[in-house]
């Protein structure tokens, strides 16, 4: 019977997305269960999958009552599980899981130390190491986003310079910071972690642990195997197939509004969109071929 019942509001809520994730559901789930804080609710939401997923769920579920599994009728896209996914944790604290990587055991004790010792923090997470569809170490992965800047126009900057993937957002963060952002947004815009990433860092700091609790599984399943595949990254934000239509100018577009939705001084909001116009303005011939590819394809 799976369990659906949640008491206690837990000290972290863990979100799980998964789609079609028989493969290495199983042992994502056990790294949750494994960590040493265990004072944590791990929410499964299941995007409609067709293969054995749900049975897999309903397994572990059965067991262990800090499981609670959410089940859409129809594949939203990576961005609408995304969202549910936010709405649904109660804890003051959230981290995202994915259904094929794997976490340290202390993963949730020391992110949450991270960020009791740094109140202006809204994400602590640890070094990261990347593995393979079996688990064998493939290496490192530097991804230098410690960054606790007072002013928020420099984060932004200094993420915009340093980020390549978006391995931080699996540590832990802040549910009222995350819940103040767009999340993944609608899946319309291509790479919508990157954006929920850059929206975070003008909220507060992200801190590193020097310590490696990340372990990424490259595989040719994973959404981020192909991003230059338009096709095949909209289907995995949307659920259906099609093309992101003047990323640059809409995304830009989405980050100017958001910055002054936030609470923060005029000037900083003046000088940050100041700064997202010069960032156009750099960008001018891929915006240039954007536009001519949205003229020729109306």
């Amino acid at each position: 019977m799976v369990n659906t019942e949640r008491k206690k509001v837990p000290l972290i809520s863990v979100g799980m997305p998964v789609y079609n994730g028989e493969r290495y559901l199983a042992s994502a789930i056990e790294s949750v269960l494994a960590q040493t804080e265990g004072d944590f609710e791990l929410i499964i939401a299941d995007n409609a999958s067709t293969d054995r997923t749900p049975e897999i769920c309903d397994d572990y579920a059965s067991r262990d009552p800090r499981i609670v599994i959410h089940r859409n009728t129809t594949n939203l896209g990576a961005a609408g599980n995304y969202a549910l996914r936010v709405e649904l944790p109660r804890a003051p604290f959230i981290r995202r899981s994915n259904a094929d990587d794997l976490y340290a055991p202390d993963l949730h004790a020391l992110c949450l130390k991270g960020l009791q010792d740094h109140p202006t923090a809204v994400l602590s997470y640890g070094k990261t190491m990347m593995i393979d569809e079996s688990g064998t170490e493939l290496g490192e992965f530097d991804d230098n986003l410690h960054i606790m800047d007072d002013d928020p126009l420099q984060r932004f900057q200094t993420f915009s310079d340093r980020y390549r993937l978006t391995n931080a957002i699996y540590g832990l963060m802040r549910t009222d910071a995350v819940r103040q952002t767009n999340i993944f947004g609608d899946g319309s815009l291509p790479a919508g972690d990157i954006s929920f990433m850059a929206e975070l860092i003008l909220l507060g700091g992200f801190v590193e642990i020097p310590k490696r609790l990340f372990y990424r599984r490259m595989h040719p399943e994973a959404s981020s195997h192909d991003r230059a595949d338009d096709a095949r990254q909209q289907e995995f934000w949307t659920g259906h197939k099609s093309s992101f239509k003047l990323p640059i100018l809409r995304q830009t577009s989405k980050y100017l509004r958001y910055v002054w939705r936030l609470d923060h001084p005029a000037t900083t909001k003046m000088k940050t969109s100041a700064y997202l116009l010069r960032r156009l303005v750099w960008r001018r011939a891929a915006v240039l071929r954007e536009v001519m590819a949205a003229v020729r394809g109306s």
